[in-house]
């Protein structure tokens, strides 16, 4: 079942040699079949934006229910928010609740305005504008440093083997050190 949804999402990632939309929406398919809740909640935001499949919102409401149903906190706050563009505000204050529950700070966010809710669509932008910022900020934070070991700039660099060269080390040490931990890890 999880294979199933790793496959799916694989085949629907943007990687041009594995690339099989079809296939991949295919195998979400079997996973929801066989009670995976994050392949149901995919398949709802598949259909809801239709771009890779053709758009239908009964049948994203449909996976989003059933994966909220077995618990998914997204597609609890997704099925609340579309609840909310309906204008059901019982359903959509249920949804946000359960997703709530569960720690997500965006659900929590419509609840806590619940009373001075604006209309439905200036909620929803400024949650899109919230989610749009996050991915922003992610997108713009620094790389990951290099595993084993530590990136530092050429002129730093020289001055570090100099500064080895003084205490007595060889120029060379480096290639050394660097040669024997490659043989150790291969």
């Amino acid at each position: 079942m999880t294979a199933q949804y790793e496959l799916g999402k694989l085949l629907l990632s943007d990687d041009p040699e594995i690339r099989d939309p079809a296939l991949g929406i295919q195998w979400l398919e079997y996973a929801t079949h066989n009670g995976n809740d994050y392949a149901a909640y995919r398949l709802g935001k598949e259909f809801l934006r239709g771009r890779i499949v053709e758009k239908d919102s009964a049948k994203a409401v449909d996976y989003f229910t059933q994966s909220a149903e077995a618990g998914n906190q997204f597609a609890q706050y997704a099925l609340g928010k579309l609840y909310l563009e309906e204008h059901d505000q019982e359903q959509a204050r249920y949804w946000f609740t359960q997703s709530a529950d569960q720690g997500n700070e965006y659900a929590q966010f419509f609840l806590d305005r619940w009373d001075n809710l604006k209309p439905p669509p200036v909620m929803l932008s400024i949650t899109r504008l919230l989610h749009h910022m996050s991915r922003v900020f992610q997108e713009q934070a620094p790389a990951p440093s290099v595993p084993g070991g530590i990136q530092i700039d050429r002129k730093r660099l020289q001055q570090l083997r100099k500064k080895k060269i003084a205490m007595g080390h060889k120029a060379d040490d480096y290639e050394e050190q660097s040669q024997f931990q490659t043989m150790t890890m291969g």
